[in-house]
């Protein structure tokens, strides 16, 4: 962050709206706001931004005049101000971070902030962002413009649902916070938000104009363009005392880019989980070049526990694939934004602000890239070889999307008060996503055209409510007051594996109820939070918040099957009645009807619904209702004149199910999953622990050193995953289990620590973040009847059939449907960026490198249930099978090492261009998902410019 004294004090570069005070308050107010909100977001990692009008005066400006360098950011206060408002600036991504990476997708963005990771595939627009190894299903508050925006939808890779859509073209700033959020946006997550800004006026217009416009745009150009087709954005903005209005549309374009071909055979071999990669040849089925390569283990008969490389020809045919583009990762998107603010000129500061945002893209999604090799037709099965190069196989093997998102936002807001500060904000949001594919080679239905259309759409109301006053001993205090009601409906339309399959049921003559893959939905919700905090200069900071939420989810018409028995006992059969009438010296067609009436008497006692046998079909509408509760206390403390602070923060969160989670029923690659309905809510505990450390001078003149460490646990309860169940009411044999999501028995713990540093002299900076996980093996396990009621079957002496209560049955432990991502191992993350700034920073020169660790799974081998299944030491298996229940590590991606160059430069105050070259050395990555792989681009260079008029 670079510091300007002759600034300090004075109102340049601050907006008009950032200069109006607050009737009766004194601007030095700002600093102890200030520091309260630094407490309340207390690591390295994130730059607090609150909505609060002192935080306004001291918003980020533009830099008009200077190159794009770290963290250069004009503030009204004094130094120590300053001092406390970069407490934890280097976490999320600043204005400055967004334009130096130019990034086409979020994942380039999100992965370089320490602790964050992103959950989902690199070439979709829609971004699903992890903090501290928690993602998905809303675990993680994301918003765009303070509006929680965590739509939920289905897709094969489980773990990718529950996305929000930015545009990276319109992006100013990424702000995460890890913990303690105070707002209502943050209730019913588990405790961790990410906020999504965009530009406002001050980024467009030029110093001093209250109109202008500003013209982005880059390419990828050179034989390394990678598939970077021309893309650009246009703003245009002005102002008057009464008026700031900005419209702003996007518009880009990539085709499939190629991979990198940079890896060793070694780590194909050993280190990657090959079973997600296919290889294929079509001319003759006896040979076989899907071989697996070498095995970590291998237990045939079992999934999961198949963790094998590559054989050496596959790894040259995955390399000689890689030379050509990835077909899959072309994407479109355009968007459009609208900023109107008015302000009422009022002694009150009253202002009113309209947002409206719309975006859509077309791109395919869920990557199970397959592998083409062209054999020579002499090949034999036992002496085969390649004629010519591999190359990515043309059958379509993933997702075709189409997604459409409209945000629109209307804010007031004003200041009467000390006490009376009050906001709101009514807002209306839509999410409209279209998927088609061909059914895969090995489902019901094979080769067959599927589609699963959802429609989201949600209107809500926030009102929150600022008050500042002196508590004598306690001295000034701040309370906040937010409250907010969301009515959201979801739309399902769906034909897929699961309808084939019932299809192909009633084929064979059997009379079946076609169930419903994925239900409507309606959900409402109401949410209050209270926040109190110190708002003194004092080295003690401290503050409290609690949350509540109700939640009212109506599944509207589901379609699912449950067991249709209500109660223990024994039921008889109509031989059995009429051996029993019989004896009683009945006869004909007397006896036919005691027998049916009795037979009829005794399953209407045990069944639910005696129309149906032993299973039923529920269709009417289900009602859930969840009250979830969020609390969270901090303290901090800062030595006068060390320039450290040391904090420490716990906090509790509550997650609601959604209704996919609960209500998806149906086949999945020949696999059936069941309804769920007595889920119960996710529950977080979550610490932080740590210390920053600012300098300024430290070696020479205007020089700034910042250093942050932070120790973190998440520990949750009811965490829910994929796992074996009897549903509820189900007469059981005693062998075998349905599958579907169930509550984790055990914590779920996610721990590490983050560290940060960021060093800047005039010519020349340093940035660096790492994650570093301290590993938890995380053992799944649940009860086997998780709504409490199953009835296992048998057969007495006299004949009947008897069943017997097993309450929640046994409590089974294993490695979940979707193993690789439930019991993966978080890998070391890391970047370091450096850059030379000369000539005023108008030049900036540097590089980046990106380290990721080896990918890994824990696998928990339960040596009772899988040695059935164990067929022995296999060849070419480099690990023995365990003589015990214990988790083995199953490889899945070797670790990476990467780099980046950059060059940018400022002409003058209204032109800047640069260039990036990612990727240098064209390695190659890629994370795997349930079923595939995400790999990320190959070598990529792309040239930018920025124009402002």
């Amino acid at each position: 962050m670079v510091f300007r004294k002759d600034e300090v004090g004075t109102d340049e570069g601050v907006s008009r709206s950032g200069r109006r005070t607050r009737p009766g308050r004194l601007r030095m107010r700002a600093r102890s706001v200030c520091l309260a909100l630094a407490l309340a977001q207390p690591v390295l990692a994130q730059e607090t931004q609150s909505s609060s009008p002192e935080q306004e005066v001291q918003k980020e400006q533009p830099a008009g005049g200077a190159a794009a360098v770290l963290d250069a950011v004009v503030v009204t206060g004094t130094a120590d101000e300053e001092k406390k408002k970069a407490i934890g600036n280097t976490s999320g991504a600043s204005k400055e971070d967004i334009e130096r990476r130019n990034a086409s997708h979020m994942s380039d963005l999100i992965d370089q902030v320490s602790g964050t990771s992103v959950n989902s595939l690199y070439s979709r627009p829609e971004v699903s962002v992890g903090v501290q190894g928690i993602a998905g299903h809303g675990r993680v508050a994301q918003s765009l413009e303070g509006i929680n925006q965590n739509f939920h939808a289905f897709t094969r890779d489980i773990g990718q649902t529950g996305s929000i859509f930015i545009d990276p073209q319109f992006l100013r700033s990424i702000d995460v916070t890890r913990t303690g959020s105070t707002g209502t946006g943050a209730l019913g997550s588990l405790g961790a938000s990410v906020n999504f800004e965009y530009l406002d006026v001050d980024d467009i217009l030029l110093p001093g104009k209250s109109f202008g416009g500003m013209v982005r745009g880059s390419t990828g150009f050179s034989k390394y363009g990678n598939g970077q087709k021309p893309s650009g954005s246009f703003f245009l903005g002005g102002r008057n005392e009464r008026w700031d209005a900005m419209v702003g549309a996007s518009r880009s374009k990539n085709d499939p880019y190629r991979i990198g071909d940079n890896i060793s055979n070694d780590d194909l071999m050993h280190s990657m989980h090959g079973r997600n990669m296919d290889f294929r040849q079509s001319f003759d089925n006896r040979i076989n070049v899907n071989e697996h390569g070498p095995c970590r283990y291998l237990a045939n008969g079992y999934i999961g526990l198949a963790n094998c490389g590559l054989t050496a020809q596959q790894a040259k045919w995955l390399k000689q694939a890689a030379k050509e583009p990835l077909k899959g990762t072309q994407r479109e998107n355009e968007s459009q934004m609208l900023r109107l603010r008015h302000y009422l000129q009022d002694p009150y500061n009253q202002s009113l602000e309209l947002f409206v945002s719309s975006s859509k893209a077309k791109y395919q999604t869920d990557q199970q890239p397959a592998i083409y090799v062209p054999l020579d037709e002499n090949s034999t099965p036992d002496d085969y070889w390649a004629d010519g190069d591999a190359s990515w196989f043309d059958q379509p093997w993933s997702v075709r999307a189409q997604l459409k998102s409209q945000v629109a936002a209307l804010k007031w807001k004003g200041n009467f008060s000390e006490l009376i500060n009050p906001r709101v904000q009514i807002y209306h949001e839509k999410q409209d996503r279209k998927q088609n594919w061909t059914g895969a080679s090995d489902g019901y239905g094979a080769h067959q055209p599927m589609h699963y259309f959802t429609d989201i759409s949600s209107t809500g109301i926030k009102l929150s409510n600022d008050s500042h006053f002196d508590a004598g001993l306690l001295g000034p205090l701040r309370l906040d007051i937010g409250a907010e009601y969301r009515h959201a409906r979801k739309r399902v339309d769906s034909l897929t594996e699961s309808e084939y399959y019932e299809k192909w049921l009633q084929s064979t003559g059997r009379d079946i109820d076609v169930m419903r893959f994925d239900p409507d939905s309606r959900t409402k919700t109401a949410g209050l939070s209270l926040a109190l905090s110190t708002a003194g200069d004092g080295p003690w900071q401290a503050n409290a918040s609690v949350g509540f939420q109700r939640v009212w989810l109506d599944v509207l018409n589901p379609v699912y099957g449950v067991g249709n028995i209500s109660q223990a006992g024994v039921e008889y059969g109509t031989s059995y009645w009429r051996n029993h009438y019989r004896n009683l010296g009945y006869s004909g067609a007397e006896l036919r009807e005691l027998a049916a009436a009795a037979t009829a008497e005794s399953q209407a006692r045990l069944r639910t619904d005696p129309s149906y046998g032993g299973t039923r079909t529920v269709r009417e509408q289900q009602d859930h209702k969840f009250d979830l509760k969020s609390a969270s206390l901090g303290l901090s403390y800062t030595p006068r004149g060390t320039g450290l602070t040391f904090y420490g923060q716990v906090g509790y969160s509550e997650r609601a199910p959604t209704s996919n989670e609960m209500y998806m029923h149906g086949q999945i690659y020949r696999a059936t999953f069941y309804a769920n309905p007595h889920l119960r809510p996710e529950e977080n505990l979550s610490f932080q622990l740590g210390m920053n450390y600012q300098n300024g001078n430290w070696l020479a003149d205007n020089d700034r050193l910042a250093v942050g460490i932070n120790l973190y646990r998440n520990r949750i309860y009811n965490q829910i995953i994929w796992g074996p169940f009897l549903v509820e009411g189900e007469p059981w044999s005693g062998v075998g289990n349905g599958s579907g999501s169930v509550n984790n028995l055990n914590d779920f713990i996610r721990q590490g620590i983050e560290l940060n540093l960021a060093y800047k002299q005039p010519l020349f900076y340093v940035r660096s973040n790492l994650t570093l996980p301290i590993r938890h093996n995380n053992k799944t396990c649940s009860w086997q009847v998780p709504s409490g009621r199953a009835y296992l079957t048998g057969t007495t002496a006299d004949g009947g059939i008897s069943y017997t209560d097993i309450g929640k049955g046994e409590r089974l432990c294993y490695s979940s449907w979707n193993w690789m991502e439930t019991g993966i191992v978080e890998p070391i993350r890391g970047s370091l960026t450096a850059a030379l700034t000369p000539y005023q920073g108008r030049l900036e020169m540097g590089g980046t490198v990106h380290f990721r660790g080896k990918q890994r799974s824990a696998y928990w081998y339960d040596r009772d249930v899988q040695n059935d299944y164990h067929l022995g030491q296999q060849a070419g298996q480099t690990q023995p099978i365990p003589d015990k229940s214990q988790f083995v590590d199953a490889y899945l991606w070797p670790k990476v090492v990467k780099f980046d160059l950059f060059v940018n430069y400022q002409f003058s105050d209204q032109l800047k261009a640069g260039i990036y070259l990612a990727n240098v050395t064209n390695k190659m990555e890629a994370t795997p998902t349930t079923w595939g792989y995400n790999f990320y681009p190959g070598r990529t260079l792309t040239a930018n410019m920025e124009y402002r008029f």
